[in-house]
């Protein structure tokens, strides 16, 4: 492990109805993510990672891995999260499930 103080992830799983669903959400997200990313930059947060989850039984599935400085850091991201949050008149229903943690070890290979 490094010297580096710990950092906090968020693993997030997002469960679509059908991959159309899961494509339009993508889009509204594409739609917003000049105006959100600098924010969430500028919070703490270092990294986010989309991935298309294929071995989930055939379900249109998603998920982000968000890496933050600190637990504050964490905590002022889901203010601007929640801006996101909010529903528009069409968006598709989501199961969204999160997984939060510290990183207790990395191997950069």
């Amino acid at each position: 492990m490094s010297s580096a103080k710990p950092a906090l992830i968020n693993y997030t799983l997002e469960t679509f109805t059908n991959e159309r669903d899961m494509h339009f959400h993508l889009s509204q997200w594409e739609k917003r993510k000049a105006e959100f990313i600098p924010k969430l930059k500028t919070a703490g947060l270092r990294k986010m990672t989309g991935t298309k989850i294929w071995n989930n039984k055939g379900e249109a599935a998603i998920g982000w891995i968000f890496e933050y400085e600190d637990a504050d850091s964490f905590k002022k991201c889901q203010e601007i999260f929640s801006e996101l949050s909010v529903v528009e008149e069409n968006e598709v229903p989501v199961i969204r499930q999160a997984f939060r943690g510290v990183v207790f070890e990395e191997e950069v290979l």
